[in-house]
């Protein structure tokens, strides 16, 4: 009797290629493994990638769209600019433990241009959105940009300091409101 095939997504390839990148960079995106991991044959990433340069360049690019996009586009409901700083970094400061993308992007970023850029306009769109909420609030354009440079690289440290500790909801407002109330006087 023979073994049925087993269909594999390119989003279930790109999903286990983020958590796996996430979890030790481009060096962790062995197709071998991935493949039994998925439970597929090998053969059934090239239907779906020419290369795993290819590949790589998807995972970055979903997870670009993943983590900044979305996290711009849950906060712009109808509310306050107060509201929406609280939900960002809420967002921002309640997530750990889930591994160092950000971390092996910036390494691979080291020896490739093109992920420099993405990297930087990673980081460029996150500032520029905290600084036009900064704006709303009625903060002067120069001291926005200031104060959102500090809070995103204030995030850098603290994430590299918390990202293996399992953070209460408790702890997450006290530290936002923390913020909110030192840096930002909501």
């Amino acid at each position: 009797m023979r073994m049925p095939k087993i269909i594999v997504t390119e989003e279930q390839w790109v999903q286990q290629g983020i958590e796996r990148f996430e979890q030790g960079g481009a060096e962790q995106l062995v197709i071998e493994k991935m493949a039994v991991s998925l439970g597929c044959s090998k053969s059934s990433f090239y239907w779906y990638f020419s290369s795993r340069d290819s590949f790589i360049q998807q995972i970055v690019e979903t997870w670009r769209e993943l983590t900044t996009q979305q996290v711009i586009a849950d906060s712009n409901v109808h509310a306050t600019a107060d509201e929406r700083i609280v939900k960002v970094l809420t967002r921002m400061f309640g997530t750990t433990q889930r591994g160092d993308f950000l971390f092996y992007l910036r390494k691979l970023s080291l020896k490739d241009d093109a992920y420099r850029v993405v990297l930087n306009e990673v980081e460029q769109l996150r500032m520029e959105f905290m600084q036009q909420l900064l704006i709303q609030k009625g903060m002067q354009p120069e001291r926005a940009f200031q104060k959102s440079w500090m809070l995103y690289h204030y995030y850098l440290g603290w994430y590299e300091r918390h990202k293996q500790e399992k953070l209460g909801n408790e702890e997450i407002r006290r530290h936002v409101e923390m913020i909110c109330n030192e840096w930002i006087l909501i």
